[in-house]
C-alpha cells in the first residue's frame, strides 16, 4: 500500500558506450503532516554516506500536494517544498550523479486514513470526485479518485506537474495511478455504464499526451491497474486490480515506465513477464521483505530483452526523515522498527545483489 514517505530511484542516465543502464531505484514521499523541507537536511546526508555508495542512480522523489503551487496555491499544504528547495535537491542529486524524478499522484489517492484526510484538490472541487456508489459511511472511508472524463479537471492537473517538473528540473515524471478503486459509478453521469479499462486507459492517456507529447519527458506510472487479480500470483485487489480495468494494459501507449510492485514473497511473478510481453520497459519495485525483494532483482539479472530495468524500493515512511535515518542508522529504532528499519534493510540487500556498479559519476 501507498502512505508515506517515499525515495523512488527510476530511470537511466543518457545511454553512452559503456554506460551503466541498471536503475538502481529508491522512492520517496512528501506525505501530508509529515510533508515540507524538515526532512530533506537528513536525506541529503543518506543521499552521500548510503544511497550513492551504493550505486543508487535515480531517486523517485513523491512530491503530491507538498509543494509551493503557484498556479493554484489553494493546492498546497500547509507543509510544503519551496521551488528553491525543489531546484536545490534536484541538483544535489545531479551533482552525484543521480537523477530526480517528480512524482504526483493522478486520478486515485485523493483521501487517506479512512477518509481522515482528504487532499486539496477534493477540497476545492469535490464536484471532481467519482462518487462511489456506496452508503455514506463506507464511503467516507473509502479513497477517493477523481472522474476520468471530467472535463475541468486535467488542466488544473496539468498547471500542478508543470510546476513540479519545472521546479525539479526533471526530464521524467511519475504519475502514480495505483489503487484506484472506483469507476463507472452510476452515480456520474459522464461515467456510468462505460467500461472501467477504457476509462482508466483515458486518464492514462490524457496525461501521457500532456507529459510526453507536448514536453517529450518520459512518463512513470504505477501497474497494478493494468493487472487481473483472478490471475495466478498476480495479487490481491490492491497489488493487482478487481475493479475490471486490466484490459486497459493493451491501450495504453507503450513508452510508459511500468512500475510493478510486489511487496510479499511469490514462487515468481508473472507480472513482470506480462509487462514486456506487451511491449513496456518494467521496473520490479520490492518492499521491506528482502526475500520478495532479491527474487525480483532475480528478473533484472537475468533478462534478455533490455526491458526489465532494474529494481526500486519502495519505504512508505511517514515520520519526516524517518527512512533516511533508517539509512544512516540513526534515529530511535523503536519508532522505526516496523517500516523504515526493514525498508531500509531490504534496498541495501537489493541494490547490492544487482551487478556492483562502477562509482557513479555526475552526468
Amino acid at each position: 500500500m501507498r502512505t508515506i514517505v517515499f525515495l523512488t530511484v527510476a530511470l537511466g542516465f543518457a545511454a553512452c558506450a559503456g554506460a551503466d543502464t541498471t536503475w538502481r531505484g529508491v522512492h520517496v514521499m512528501a506525505w501530508g503532516s509529515a510533508g515540507g523541507s524538515e526532512g530533506l537536511p537528513v536525506l541529503k546526508r543518506a543521499i552521500d554516506e548510503v544511497l550513492r555508495p551504493l550505486g543508487v542512480n535515480v531517486l523517485v522523489y513523491e512530491v503530491g500536494y507538498n509543494f509551493a503551487f503557484d498556479s493554484h496555491p489553494d493546492l498546497r499544504f500547509e507543509k510544503m517544498i519551496t521551488k528553491e528547495e525543489a531546484r536545490a535537491l534536484a541538483r544535489f542529486c545531479k551533482e552525484r550523479g543521480i537523477r530526480l524524478i517528480p512524482q504526483f499522484n493522478c486520478l486515485g489517492h485523493q483521501s487517506w486514513v479512512n477518509g481522515n484526510m482528504v487532499f486539496p484538490l477534493m477540497t476545492a472541487h469535490p464536484e471532481f470526485e467519482e462518487a462511489p456508489d456506496l452508503p455514506e459511511a463506507k464511503r467516507a472511508k473509502t479513497l477517493k479518485n477523481w472522474c476520468p472524463l471530467h472535463p475541468d479537471v486535467y488542466p488544473i492537473i496539468f498547471d500542478l506537474i508543470d510546476e513540479i517538473a519545472g521546479a525539479f528540473e526533471a526530464d521524467a515524471f511519475h504519475v502514480g495511478m495505483d489503487e484506484v478503486l472506483t469507476f463507472a459509478s452510476p452515480k456520474c453521469s459522464r461515467c456510468a455504464g462505460k467500461a472501467p479499462a477504457d476509462l482508466f486507459a483515458h486518464a492514462v492517456k490524457e496525461l501521457h499526451r500532456h507529459i510526453v507529447g507536448e514536453h517529450t519527458w518520459t512518463m512513470l506510472m504505477w501497474g497494478d491497474r493494468l493487472l487481473d487479480a483472478s490471475g495466478a500470483n498476480m495479487g490481491n485487489g490492491w497489488e493487482a486490480s478487481d475493479k475490471k480495468t486490466a484490459g486497459a494494459i493493451d491501450l495504453i501507449p507503450k513508452d510508459i515506465v511500468i512500475c510493478d510492485w510486489h511487496y510479499s514473497l511469490q514462487e515468481y511473478y508473472p507480472s513482470i513477464d506480462l509487462f514486456v510481453e506487451k511491449g513496456f520497459r518494467v521496473w520490479p519495485a520490492g518492499w521491506k521483505d528482502e526475500k520478495a525483494g532479491l527474487r525480483q532483482v532475480e528478473y533484472a539479472k537475468k533478462d534478455t530483452t533490455g526491458k526489465v530495468l532494474g529494481y526500486l524500493g519502495t519505504s512508505w515512511v511517514i515520520t519526516p526523515g524517518g527512512f533516511a535515518q533508517a539509512l544512516l542508522g540513526e534515529g530511535d529504532a523503536e519508532k522505526l522498527k516496523d517500516r523504515a528499519l526493514p525498508a531500509a534493510n531490504t534496498l541495501k540487500t537489493c541494490i547490492k545483489a544487482l551487478a556492483p556498479p562502477e562509482a557513479v559519476k555526475p552526468q
